[in-house]
């Protein structure tokens, strides 16, 4: 069965700047892609059915690659053409509920797969639209390189080096995701929307500086997250005791993401984290 990688991700700070007449928020923050994914496969078949390696997933359309999948299927209708179905299968290997865009991800890798099974050329427009319907991180994994993103997370600039070439991350990354699950509602009511006096995170994090990072890539849900979820303070601390020089909540958590100047102090961190499922990135992500 033809497949693809449906990669996580993690949030360099993330500021709520203000709420929007739709009821989303605008936002500030970078999505750096990780190694840490899933795999969906596909083959063709009269109907549309999902598989997942999770029994704990919903395979109808309380699971976002079926909507995917569907929305893809309305689209290609509106042009005159029927795609009849798809088998598909999820192989699923990153937590979801914790702020790693799982979920976005897989939604992205079933347009992108299936519009390829169906033989389906989508406007580059109409393929972000239909991304931006399913999640405000989707249209980030239709090419997740990593990107300063604002608006609800869809308006994407990629992040440029100092040298003018693309910007890739130079330290490892610990990912530590405690077993707690934080609502997406629960952590915006726990933030007041505010666009003074915030910091520059593309800047920031391109500087490629540790004090600037400890500075300024900061979340604005990690406090209220913290307060109702001691395990996510817990983590960030044995991280910082480790020796990270940031740790920090990727998007609305729970995951936190340590940041780390050498492989041997990141493996060590890790090592101390078994309480948690534990991700580990090289630079150059």
């Amino acid at each position: 069965m033809p497949s693809r990688l449906a990669p996580a991700k993690v949030n360099l700070g993330l500021h709520v700047l203000s709420r929007r007449p739709d009821g989303f928020h605008d936002l500030a923050t970078v999505f750096v892609p990780l190694g840490w994914s899933d795999r969906l496969a596909a083959a063709p078949a009269p109907d549309l059915t999902l598989t997942t390696t999770d029994p704990a997933l919903p395979t109808d359309g309380g699971n976002l690659v079926v909507r995917a999948a569907v929305a893809l299927r309305q689209w290609a209708a509106a042009q005159g053409t029927a795609p009849a179905g798809a088998r598909l299968h999820l192989d699923k290997r990153v937590p979801y509920g914790a702020g790693l865009g799982s979920g976005s991800s897989d939604a992205a890798a079933t347009v992108c797969l299936l519009a390829e099974l169906w033989d389906l050329s989508v406007p580059p427009a109409d393929l972000t639209a239909l991304a931006l319907g399913l999640g405000s991180d989707v249209p980030f994994f239709l090419d997740p390189v990593p990107a300063h993103a604002t608006g609800r997370g869809e308006r994407l600039v990629r992040l440029v080096g100092a040298d003018g070439s693309a910007w890739r991350c130079p330290f490892w990354l610990v990912v530590a995701v405690p077993d707690v699950h934080v609502s997406t509602a629960e952590a915006f009511a726990g933030v007041v929307p505010s666009d003074r006096g915030r910091p520059d995170l593309a800047a920031a994090v391109v500087s490629d500086d540790p004090g600037r990072w400890r500075d300024e890539v900061t979340n604005d849900f990690q406090r209220s997250v913290e307060t109702a979820h001691p395990a996510v303070r817990d983590v960030r601390e044995r991280l910082e005791a480790a020796g990270a020089e940031l740790a920090v909540l990727s998007g609305t958590g729970s995951a936190v993401v340590g940041v780390f100047g050498g492989e041997a102090a990141a493996r060590r961190a890790a090592a101390g984290l078994g309480h948690c499922r534990v991700w580990v990135e090289p630079p150059g992500a």
